[in-house]
């Protein structure tokens, strides 16, 4: 006699009650495996990962294999710890080795930061100047090479100042082409201009 529909149905539910039940079955006996195994030491866990997997479910196995990592980390950090007198220098010191490359990096950019400074603070006037009084005055520009490059200060003009120090002032023009020239004069034959046009 052929199956009816209803025949059908129930077969399939009973088929995948069966299944279910195998399934938590299965689940119940990897969860009794895996309790009984972290108990055990660890070579002993390794030797279950190799030989029982069949009775590990995967998310088991997995289980197991974390318990292991954190076992064997344990025992690495006891081994390591620092003694309880040390210091706090001689724990820097003894981590020195693992710093020593971003160590050598932040001093190499603080260097550059440092001779950054140093080249605009050289390089950046301190204020604009210009002749005081109406007439030009006498004296010798110098090109960085050693070069002249004239002979007077123009009245009315603006003139980078560089240092003043000791009643001597450093002055810096723009040559177009060639650079900057400097000379030196004494700081009462100037006074403070509030622009550099010229």
């Amino acid at each position: 006699m052929p199956a009816t529909p209803e025949d059908v149905r129930a077969r399939l539910a009973r088929a995948d009650r069966a299944a279910r039940e195998a399934a938590a079955g299965f689940e119940r006996d990897s969860r009794a495996a895996l309790t009984r195994l972290k108990t055990r030491p660890i070579h002993e866990r390794f030797a279950a990962l190799e030989e029982d997997a069949a009775q590990l479910l995967p998310e088991h196995r997995r289980e197991l294999l974390l318990s292991i990592r954190a076992r064997s980390d344990e025992a690495e950090s006891a081994t390591r710890s620092a003694p309880r007198h040390a210091s706090r220098i001689a724990i820097w010191r003894g981590r020195l080795p693992f710093h020593a490359r971003r160590l050598t990096r932040d001093a190499l950019l603080a260097l550059c930061l440092l001779l950054a400074l140093v080249l605009a603070y050289r390089h950046t006037p301190i204020s604009w100047v210009e002749v005081r009084g109406d007439r030009d005055v006498t004296t010798a520009w110098v090109m960085p090479d050693g070069r002249p490059a004239g002979d007077r200060l123009v009245a009315g003009r603006a003139y980078a100042l560089m240092r003043d120090a000791d009643g001597v002032a450093e002055l810096r023009d723009w040559r177009t082409g060639e650079g900057y020239a400097a000379t030196r004069v004494p700081s009462d034959w100037l006074q403070t201009r509030s622009r550099p046009s010229r």
